[in-house]
């Protein structure tokens, strides 16, 4: 049988898991024995690495050797940390996490009898936060081929989330809202779940808001109170700040059950003990609950602009770590009159991928048997449908069972706005012409017209713009485009030829740019191209590293 995984990549703890015979989401454990890893690295040398609980206890003795919270970095332009002398970019610390948890979950499953000897993990889909761009995306993606895997795709955590919900109960047929707060990233998404169809309606959030931040109100405020008794700055002692960043998460954890906790501190100053109660600690981090409020807002309003306003929502589904935090709860019960449900919030999302992977092994299968009737590649019937609009008929005409009884068809949202710069033909003023909107329907597709600015035009330089604005248009100011795609024509061509532009967005998140300019027919077919990437080289060092070390 052939097996394929989901994987909850984390901020703070990441886990895998894969649907057993009966049909069923399993996460599978690590060497310690636990379902989730903590998703920290320390790099002992370059061909020596440890991942997990022991690189956790190294932050305090090593921290210069030692990196967490790398998700944050992902798909960033500065990327980049140095740990033991040597530089990293983001995806290649987390394709350790990934090599990490994948090697510990191959070995319980030879042990457990579900792969033999020389059989290991291979199909994969990874989990990312919903308000994840492309540049974030496509590193997730880089991180998981480092590690060896293959990803078959990238989904959004609160779909998995809701996917995981979704299937336990057949008949369901619920308005959800998901309030994902990890220990790095924030989203919401409200989705409509009708039995195994599961709809976005649309998504909202922020990728760098997360219990870290709750852990780091809590230090400012823990060496404001040792400098008030002790008269020393206890941020200048590396040690003292690295332990700490390890007492605050642990009091944090203790404060979800107990009302009081005592906070004990090594300083330079000497010791410095006291009592933290529940009201202190939420009030301390009061501003933090208040921006996931705000964020929540905003979906709720777009939500009902599209017709499911609060009134409909029957669930909240709490899922991430640090959505067991009680303040959480209370705030929603409190503000919104809906008591929320904490959804399996540390295993959900990679049961949910593990679903989602099944489905997905299945429909690159049903694809690949199309291409051989038809002689064309699997990516040129993927693009055919996607160009055309019908590749949600494409999934729609795959038939049997998928996962055992767990097939599930997915309407996905955009994450962002993706826009092409344009020159206004009367100003001669360059802007921002929006072809695809953030919450649009996936997969997307929108077909312009422009027009050629000058005679004996030689081609065009089209600027991919990111962003998110619900606007049509918008001001280039100081944006830089996410990529530009050279178009050479064959032939120079006269001012105002027509250029037709097509620009969609597939359920994989891969963006296809397709021109035709009208005099001489040139063309122009590429999938999209990122700016801010590995290079070549850094990529081929990343794989060296990666395939010669030894992850532990």
């Amino acid at each position: 049988m052939s097996y394929v995984y989901g994987i909850d990549l984390g901020t703070t703890y990441s886990c895998i898991s894969y649907i057993d015979e009966y049909g069923k989401p399993v996460v599978l454990k690590n060497s310690d024995g636990d379902h989730t890893t903590p998703s920290v690295v320390m790099i002992e040398s370059e061909s020596n690495i440890i991942v997990g609980t022991e690189a956790k206890r190294s932050i305090e003795v090593e921290p210069d050797k030692t990196v967490q919270f790398i998700k944050r970095k992902m798909g960033k332009e500065n990327d980049t940390v140095t740990l033991n002398g040597i530089q990293y970019h983001a995806p290649e610390i987390s394709s350790m996490i990934l090599k990490k948890i994948v090697s510990d979950a191959n070995e319980e499953l030879r042990q457990t009898g579900v792969l033999r000897d020389g059989e290991e993990i291979r199909d994969v889909v990874i989990t990312c936060p919903a308000y994840f761009g492309m540049n974030e995306r496509q590193a997730t993606k880089t991180a998981g081929e480092l590690a060896g895997l293959n990803v078959l795709n990238i989904i959004n955590e609160p779909t998995a989330a809701a996917i995981s919900y979704g299937v336990s109960g057949k008949d369901k047929n619920e308005t959800v809202l998901v309030y994902d707060l990890g220990g790095g990233t924030f989203d919401i998404t409200v989705m409509n779940i009708d039995g195994n169809n599961i709809s976005v309606v649309c998504t909202g959030g922020d990728d760098q808001l997360g219990g870290k931040d709750w852990d780091e109100a809590l230090m400012d405020y823990v060496a404001e109170r040792y400098e008030e008794e002790n008269g020393e700055d206890l941020t200048e002692d590396p040690d003292a700040v690295a332990s700490l960043y390890v007492d605050v998460e642990t009091w944090k954890k203790a404060l979800t059950s107990r009302e009081k906790v005592t906070m004990s501190v090594n300083g330079p100053a000497g010791r410095f003990r006291e009592e933290l109660t529940r009201e202190k600690y939420e009030e301390i981090t009061q501003d933090l609950l208040n921006r996931t409020k705000n964020l929540l807002d905003d979906v709720l309003a777009t939500a009902a602009k599209q017709g499911y306003p609060i009134s409909k929502i029957d669930k909240v589904l709490l899922v991430g770590g640090s959505s067991k935090m009680p303040q959480v709860a209370a705030m929603i019960e409190e503000d919104y009159h809906v008591t929320p449900v904490l959804a399996d919030p540390d295993e959900a999302v990679a049961k949910g991928a593990a679903i989602y992977a099944g489905n997905e092994k299945a429909f690159n299968d049903f694809v690949a048997s199309e291409a051989a009737k038809s002689g064309k590649t699997v990516e040129e019937i993927k693009e055919d449908n996607l160009v055309t609009g019908e590749l949600d008929q494409l999934y729609a005409r795959m038939g049997g069972n998928v996962a055992g009884d767990l097939k599930i068809n997915i309407t996905n949202v955009l994450s962002r706005t993706y826009g092409l710069r344009i020159m206004d033909s009367d100003t001669h003023r360059p802007f921002i012409f929006n072809m695809l909107m953030i919450n649009d329907k996936l997969p997307a597709t929108r077909t312009e017209t422009f027009y050629t600015s000058s005679d004996r035009q030689k081609g065009i330089d089209i600027n991919v713009y990111e962003s998110r604005s619900t606007e049509g248009s918008m001001e280039i100011e100081d944006r830089q485009p996410l990529t530009t795609i050279e178009m050479r024509f064959q032939k120079k061509v006269d001012g105002q030829t027509p250029v037709i532009m097509t620009t969609a967005l597939d359920n994989s998140g891969i963006l296809h740019i397709i021109a035709e300019e009208q005099m001489y027919h040139s063309k122009l077919d590429t999938t999209f191209q990122l700016s801010n990437q590995m290079s070549e080289t850094e990529l081929a060092n990343a794989t060296r590293r990666m395939s010669t070390a030894n992850v532990e």
